[in-house]
């Protein structure tokens, strides 16, 4: 690889000093003006050109540092980054370029911007370090941490830290301490604990708790994973779950795993194997061992399906329905029940296969 620096106006001089009884040495210094530095490869191909208003080389020529700046970044011979930046360091052997102070990186074929205070561009890699108030921006996506490390061959963007993200469309924001950026792809990872906050007319809506999570940010869905726990406003319930999707737009909650859903002020809980949560409609639909109970009076009904209309608090189980309550304690056996637990208004019809069946339990 061959690196060539082309200076248009320098300098360089060694001043004699003034005599004096002590020799003083004196380093020799190369000032440069409108310099132009790149590097390329075996082919002739570049892969990093720096143009900068001023340079000063150090005294062994290895390294040389430049201020007001600007250059590109290649790969196979094309432009992959643009920077701009205040002041950098170049090494003559041309394994890292080195910028600072309000580095502007632009990524030519995602509409990417990344900012730092400090960037280092790696070209054997293909990798450019990001630290100290790193930014990413998107459009419609933003991101601040403390380092990112963009693999450019790869178009991925690793940020760690004090994660700060938001979303415009939909209105997100996002607190956690390491994602992986697919940028190609439109598709974010984070593998630590994530807070999620969905904004609606600047008011929080619902939030999200969860392990780790993955999205694809053009379908505007969220796959959360590990202790994932949401609280929505409207309607005011809490479900809690393993693993499930959470589609922003249709504000629509799935989950292939069991699920428990809350709601605190009218007392009752409701468990199953799999479920499906609309809250746009305050509906809910279980299925596999679904079960509601209300815990102030003890009512339960348990039934292969169960739909629960969260306004009205109505509720409607199909297959193997089974109503229990106390005071007095009785059992009701049937096809379906229709109902609300809170005030044991349970209805327990039949088929003409399978009866009601009532069992009266004694104290």
């Amino acid at each position: 690889m061959t690196i060539a620096i082309v200076g248009i106006s320098g300098c360089g001089s060694e001043r004699k000093p003034k005599p004096t009884k002590t020799p003083v040495a004196i380093e020799a210094r190369l000032e440069l003006n409108n310099l132009s530095f790149q590097q390329v490869d075996k082919q002739g191909k570049p892969l990093w050109k720096v143009r900068a208003q001023k340079g000063v080389y150090s005294p062994d020529k290895q390294r040389a540092k430049v201020t007001n700046l600007d250059g590109d970044f290649y790969q196979d011979g094309q432009i992959v980054l643009r920077v701009t930046a205040k002041v950098g360091e170049v090494e003559q052997s041309g394994e890292k370029v080195i910028l600072r102070g309000d580095v502007v990186t632009k990524e030519t074929r995602n509409q990417l911007t990344l900012i730092g205070q400090e960037v280092e561009w790696q070209p054997k890699a293909d990798l450019l370090i990001i630290r100290d108030k790193v930014q990413a921006n998107q459009p419609k996506f933003q991101v601040n941490a403390n380092e990112g490390r963009y693999v450019s061959r790869k178009q991925q963007l690793d940020l760690t830290g004090k994660i700060i993200a938001q979303s415009q469309d939909p209105r997100l924001a996002m607190q956690t301490e390491h994602i992986i950026w697919l940028v190609k792809d439109r598709k974010i990872i984070g593998d630590k604990p994530v807070q999620i906050q969905r904004y609606q007319q600047n008011q929080i809506t619902s939030q999200v708790t969860a392990n780790s999570f993955s999205t694809a940010l053009d379908r505007k869905i969220i796959n959360l994973q590990g202790n994932v726990q949401l609280n929505a406003t409207k309607p005011l319930i809490q479900v809690n779950g393993e693993s499930f999707a959470w589609d922003i737009d249709r504000e629509l909650v799935t989950a292939n795993r069991p699920i428990t859903i809350v709601d605190t002020k009218e007392a009752v809980t409701f468990t199953a194997n799999t479920g499906e949560l609309d809250l746009q409609k305050s509906l809910a639909t279980l299925a596999g061992n679904a079960r509601g109970v209300a815990t102030r009076n003890q009512a339960k009904l348990e039934a292969n399906r169960l739909v629960w209309e969260i306004t009205s608090q109505q509720l409607v189980g199909t297959g193997n329905v089974v109503y229990q309550q106390i005071d007095p304690i009785i059992k009701f056996t049937g096809t379906r029940g229709v109902g609300k637990l809170q005030d044991r208004s349970i209805v327990v019809s039949g088929s003409d296969k399978q009866q009601v069946r009532t069992d009266f339990i004694p104290n």
